[in-house]
Formats: C-alpha cells, structure tokens, sequence
C-alpha cells in the first residue's frame, strides 16, 4: 500500500480516536465552560462534541440537552435530533435558569425560539406555530424582537430544501439570526402594537401576532422602569459581578466587532493596543469584549482590518443592537470599574493578615503587638494588614522573606496603586509600559535637543 495513503489513514482514523479521549478525560465543568466560549465565538459545529460528550454522560441534564439543540439548529445539522432533544428539555423551563452555572439543569425560555426555527427548517408547519403559541405564553418580553423573528420563521416554513434526511442546505437559509448574529428584518411601529383582545383559540392568538398583534407588548421605543439598575450575575464563589440593561436607540443594525469571550471576566484594559472597549455578558454567562459601534458594515470592516494587524486575528463582526447577546453591559467587577485605569506610582508591601470580623481574630491580634507601622487597607467589607511600602519587587520580596523568618510563613508580596489593592501581574506590566514610556520621552526630549543644537551651528 501506498506509504502516503497509510499515513492519511492514520491521521483520519487516530486524531478523532485522541480528541474523543481527551473529552473524556476533561471534567464536566471544563466540558460546560469550553462548550460555553465555542458557542460565543460562533463556533458551534466545534462544540457539538464537546456538549455530546456532556450529554452522553448525563441524558437526563435538560441544560445540556438544550445547548446541544442549539448548536444542532445553528447549524443546520441533525434537525430531527434537535427537535426531540428540545422537545424533551422544554418541560423543564424555568424563569429562574442560571445561564451561567454548570449545575443548572433547567432550559432558558428560548428553548422554545430554537424548536420554532427547528420546525420551520424541517417545513413541520402545524408544530411551528403551536410551539410558538407557546413561546407567547412563557416568554418574559425583555426582547420584543424574539417573538417577531419566531413570526418571520413560521412565515418561512417549508420553504427550504434539505441536503439529506436530517441536514439543510445552507445555502438556501436566509440571512437571519442564525446565520448572520441575529439581524433581523425591519420592523415597523404599528407592526409591534399591543392588542387587549383576547383571541379565543390558542390558533388564533399565533395567526394575529403573524399580523403584527403581539400580546402584552412593550414599544421599542418604551423603557424599562428597570433600566441601568445595577445587579449582581455569576455563580456563589465566583467574581462579583455588577451589571446594567442598556438600550442602543436605534431601529437599524449597529456593528461592532468582538475581540474576545471569556468565561472570567478580564478589565477592558488587559487589551493591548485597543481602545474603547466595552464588556458585556450574554445568556450563557460568557463576557464579551466589542469595541466600535457603527450604522455601516462597511465602517466596521475597516476598523476590523485595523485591529487584525494589531494582534487579533479571531476578531469578527456582530450587530450589538438587534441581538440578546449585547444588552447586558457589565460595569464592576469586585466593586472594580471593568473599565478601570493605573495612573501614577505603584507601590509593593507585604501582606501579614486580613479579616472581616468586627472583632479582630487572635492571630491577627498577636501581628498587631508583633511589629510597628502596620499600615490598614480597607477593601470593600476586608481589612487588608500589610508592611512596608516598597518602589521595587525584588526588595519587596527579600523583605517578605525576613517576616516570613520572624514567625510568619504565610506572608506575601501585594500591590497596590492610588490606595487600591491590585495583582503584581498588573502592577509588573504597568511599570514596564511606564518605564517605556519614560524612555520615549528621553529620546525626543535628547532628539529635539540636537536639532536644536544643529540649527545654531547653521
């Protein structure tokens, strides 16, 4: 046999066998949280084994279930599959689903919008609109255009032609929230008017929103009584994470590009070379990184050149304004601006204790007796004890080591800048880009100074 040959057949028949191995040899959270960044970057045909692997390993996890649907219908792959997987899962809906939390068991409400799509892919016309006469009833109306884009699908149903038993031409699916980021058509103000007549079948309260009359609707154009109030999102245990609904105010698609998605939240500035970066956080507890905010395409195609030759070659475009995934803009972390700056000096001490009793504890009691100038930083409900005051890490540090002899072992080097307790690893790049910057001002200070010399002699 062909030497070539064998080595191709090699590749095809291990390399699936090894990525099948490693997802089972990862935990079910790191599944979820891979799975969770997949999804965000628009990559769901690489998720769908990653959350078979999770489904595989718990059939009766709607969550998991759910998600997996949902890459399916993205997709456009294995419909019928999907449609049973969101069948079964949509009974276990919950208005209080945790997007975020790998041990949620429940379905968002929008396990209903996918099975919508599902149906009217497959041309199962009759399912389409009673599911989504059911949609009607659950849905919480946070986003009227959900319901508008379920309408456009029944509108659309059976009119799309299927490679094989189970997948459908791409091709032949219109641009729309699941192939294009969720850009919706346009719709008019009177198309989204509230009717207060109650329909007297469950038929027809679906055919009269297809006309336009979406029950207990709310104009785009109204605002929430809940608008920018800060509340808290992510799991016990994880970062504190505050957040506010915001409204872009516009009726047309605004592009942006995300350069981003991560599971822990990051500060806009971890971004090198990126300015004005704004960080929000979607349905499945993934924080996305945007910067840009344009009525063009074609403006955010330019500004998508840019930022690819700056480093960020995975950045893509997406419509901030007409989807789900951008109405959420998170503004603290840890009681931090997300957005937060270091100016000015950035000292190192050592840390010897904290607590947050009212009462101080008796170790922490024995440190205060044991040395002099303890200085005490208040963080949010903690009270940080530390020593020194130190420009450098290095005496930081050997300075550290003679507490640690003095009967203190768990004592540590911490930063700080303008009173706030920072990592070093922030603390150690900001005065790197300082020193650089010092440096550049030197060198035109020293290159001015010379062609001035020079104009003298002239």
């Amino acid at each position: 046999m062909n030497r070539a040959l064998i080595i191709l057949l090699v590749v095809l028949f291990v390399q699936p066998a090894a990525f099948a191995q490693e997802l089972k040899n990862n935990s079910y959270s790191q599944l979820f949280n891979k799975s969770k960044l997949l999804i965000a970057n628009q990559k769901q045909e690489e998720a769908i084994p990653i959350l078979e692997e999770m489904y595989t390993r718990d059939k009766t996890n709607s969550n998991a279930a759910y998600l997996l649907a949902l890459c399916y219908v993205k997709s456009f792959k294995n419909i019928n599959k999907a449609i049973s997987l969101l069948e079964d899962a949509k009974g276990d809906y919950s208005k209080f689903y945790d997007r975020s939390s790998v041990t949620e068991r429940g379905v968002s409400e929008y396990a209903y919008y996918y099975l919508i799509i599902a149906y009217s892919l497959k041309g199962d016309c009759k399912n389409t609109i009673g599911t989504l006469n059911e949609f009607y009833k659950i849905y919480s109306y946070e986003d009227e255009w959900y319901l508008i884009d379920g309408q456009k699908w029944y509108r659309e149903c059976g009119k799309h032609k299927w490679e094989d038993d189970d997948s459908i031409k791409i091709a032949d699916v219109p641009i729309d929230s699941v192939t294009a980021g969720l850009v919706p058509e346009l719709i008019s103000n009177e198309e989204i008017i509230a009717d207060s007549a109650q329909p007297e079948s469950q038929n027809q309260i679906a055919e009269n929103n297809i006309n336009g009359l979406a029950p207990n609707s709310m104009s785009p154009g109204t605002a929430s009584p809940y608008r920018d109030r800060l509340r808290r999102v992510g799991e016990v245990g994880g970062p504190e994470v505050m957040t506010r609904d915001v409204s872009h105010n516009a009726r047309t698609s605004l592009y942006g590009l995300q350069v981003g998605a991560y599971i822990k939240p990051r500060f806009a500035k971890d971004f090198k070379d990126l300015k004005n970066v704004e960080v929000y956080i979607d349905n499945n507890g993934v924080f996305r990184y945007v910067i840009g905010r344009f009525v063009y395409r074609s403006q955010a195609e330019k500004l998508l050149n840019y930022v690819q030759e700056v480093g960020y070659q995975d950045a893509f475009i997406v419509d901030i304004n007409t989807t789900k995934n951008f109405d959420e803009e998170v503004v603290r972390v840890n009681n931090q601006s997300i957005k937060r700056e270091i100016t000015g000096d950035v000292e190192y001490r050592v840390q010897i204790g904290a607590f947050k009793e009212e009462d101080i504890p008796e170790d922490i009691m024995r440190i205060y007796l044991q040395f002099d100038d303890i200085n005490e930083n208040i963080q949010e409900d903690l009270t940080i004890l530390t020593l020194g005051e130190y420009g450098d890490y290095d005496i930081a540090k050997a300075f550290c080591s003679n507490i640690q002899d003095l009967g203190i072992p768990d004592a540590f080097v911490v930063a700080f800048n303008q009173g706030r307790k920072i990592t070093i690893e922030e603390a150690r790049e900001y005065l790197i880009r300082k020193r650089e910057e010092d440096l550049d001002k030197v060198r035109e200070k020293a290159a001015a100074e010379q062609q001035g010399k020079k104009k003298k002699r002239k």
